[in-house]
């Protein structure tokens, strides 16, 4: 759900009480009237009592803190005797108000093992964040909470709430109090109740809550959430080194890959699973590209991540798959229809199968081993003794990027609508080698590097799909072999016209294949190949990496020296 909430803190609730009292709905006194819209009878607004509750909280975290990293707070909250877990995204205010989104369900007891195991959207959230990590309580508040409906124009519309909320275990042994007016709204009812909120805001002498309840208790209790790892700066010097160009390169990706690992977790959206993906990519491409000026142990670093990719690379391609089912044009018959649900359905239980997989390797320790140690070696920084890391990139650069651009036009040179799927797949690896040197390169050459970029993620993006449909086509076909016996023939019926729609969608890349490449040899590269030549300096070219008998290139003075 979506929730709609402006959150003011109050010295004392009592002039709020009485003002929300004063504006009672009784029979015999007209409510309170909001202005309209020219044209329009004003809105009448007002406030009904409700029951007053009690509400114990507490919030969860794991040792790491992967819920605050992932932009959740997880809670138990038991109101007048009933149980319930729910997430919520911490969400910045805007002058008081925040919007939120929040999962709920109800338990059977006010502890974490019942929120574990519940059968829910939040119960696989938290399991899928927790993973390995043991869940444990961080923040327990007890609020009384004196609560009142809104009514405009006599339909309710939300509801207005006064707590009084003490903050448990703090390390001096005194209690911390907040004073909170909390008025959640539906969206319709936004803007018609501003007035509202500013006349109450300005009567009572409210200010904007700058922090959650959540937020004040870790406050109070002197706990500070851990982010993401320092690893180093991670914009490249003016003049950088080719170690230290690789290793803000690098520390980009890496950062990119953690902020993505919540949402891939989780699995509700499939594009930070592939933005993870996409980020561990970019490490092996910059492992691979700046291997010479890397420590001896970055191969090895290397391979861990194609594990990685691999386990990801699962999921993605499952994601895909099912993508290209929902896709169907709706025109399909009820049986048809009912077939093609228990396809969705297999393959469903087939990402499910190996999302768990990945979930499991992604908490063992061996991935864990790859995190800390790529940590380690970006907050060292490049190797000060190597020859090939103290290259001028402006001198090396060039004639890397110069060789990828050849293999690429090798690569596509004579490829038509006729040529095997295996010529479109080995282009598509050397346009990812070339777009991510040239990405790496925008600290270097600036806006000719992101237009060149820009050329050739329009090719990638056409490879890649068309690699998508042959992928597809490959699940498919092993889809049939384990789920035959248990699909209906109509089931198997749709699979080959499934597999026919990828084919056809593949032709159709194809075909628009040259007007995509024809550019990576035109305008864009001739602009980057003369911003090169202009900025390698008095050393001009150097090779890449120099040669043992090279003399050794002197360090470049640059803002991280």
């Amino acid at each position: 759900m979506q929730e709609i909430e402006w959150q003011f803190d109050a010295v004392d609730l009592r002039p709020v009480i009485r003002w929300l009292e004063a504006r009672r709905p009784p029979p015999e006194r007209s409510q309170e009237a909001l202005p309209g819209q020219p044209g329009q009878p004003p809105s009448s607004v007002a406030f009904s009592p409700l029951e007053a509750r009690e509400l114990d909280d507490t919030y969860l975290e794991t040792g790491d803190w992967r819920f605050f990293k992932a932009g959740l707070a997880v809670r138990l909250r038991t109101v007048n005797g009933l149980h319930e877990g729910s997430l919520k995204t911490l969400e910045r205010s805007e002058d008081g108000l925040r919007r939120r989104t929040e999962i709920r369900t109800p338990l059977p007891s006010h502890d974490v093992a019942a929120l574990l195991e519940v059968d829910s959207q939040a119960g696989v959230w938290v399991r899928s964040l927790a993973g390995s990590r043991p869940l444990a309580p961080l923040v327990c508040l007890r609020s009384a909470r004196r609560p009142y409906a809104v009514l405009l124009d006599g339909r309710p519309v939300g509801e207005v709430v006064l707590d009084e909320t003490v903050i448990d275990g703090r390390p001096e042994g005194q209690p911390s109090t907040l004073r909170r007016v909390e008025i959640e709204v539906t969206p319709e009812s936004l803007e018609g109740l501003r007035p509202f909120v500013d006349d109450l805001r300005s009567a009572c002498r409210l200010a904007p809550a700058v922090t959650t309840k959540f937020e004040a208790g870790l406050l109070a209790l002197d706990l500070t959430p851990m982010g993401l790892p320092d690893v180093g700066p991670v914009a490249a010097p003016a003049s950088p080194s080719m170690g230290e160009l690789a290793y803000a390169v690098l520390r980009r990706s890496f950062l990119a890959f953690l902020r993505s690992e919540p949402g891939a977790r989780i699995g509700e959206e499939i594009e930070a699973l592939h933005d993870m993906r996409v980020a561990t990519r970019r490490m092996r491409a910059a492992l691979a590209l700046f291997e010479p000026a890397l420590p001896a142990r970055a191969p090895r670093m290397r391979e861990e991540l194609r594990w990685v990719a691999g386990l990801l690379g699962s999921v993605r391609d499952l994601d895909i798959q099912l993508a290209w089912i929902h896709s169907w044009p709706h025109t399909l018959q009820p049986d048809e229809q009912e077939a093609l649900t228990r396809l969705t359905e297999a393959l469903g239980r087939r990402r499910e199968k190996v999302r768990q997989r990945m979930l499991r390797a992604l908490d063992s320790r061996r991935a864990e081993r790859l995190v800390r140690r790529l940590v380690q070696m970006l907050r060292q920084g490049p190797p000060r003794r190597s020859r090939p890391g103290r290259t001028p990139a402006r001198a090396a650069f060039p004639g890397l990027v110069e060789r990828r651009h050849a293999r690429l036009v090798k690569s596509g040179k004579g490829l038509d609508s006729d040529s095997p799927p295996e010529a479109f797949h080995r282009l598509r690896i050397r346009c990812k080698r070339l777009r991510y040197a040239v990405e790496a390169a925008r600290d270097l050459y600036g806006a000719p590097a992101a237009d060149y970029a820009e050329v050739l993620v329009n090719l990638q993006d056409l490879l890649g799909a068309h690699q998508d449909a042959y992928v597809a086509n490959a699940r498919l076909e092993e889809l049939l072999r384990s789920e035959a016996r248990r699909l209906p023939l109509k089931a198997v019926f749709l699979m080959g016209r499934l597999s026919q729609r990828h084919l056809q969608q593949a032709g159709k890349l194809r075909k628009r294949f040259p007007r995509i490449y024809r550019p990576c040899d035109g305008k864009a590269w001739s602009r980057l190949v003369k911003a090169m030549q202009k900025a390698q300096g008095p050393e001009g070219a150097l090779a890449w990496p120099p040669s043992s008998g090279a003399p050794s290139p002197q360090p470049q003075p640059s803002e991280a020296s």
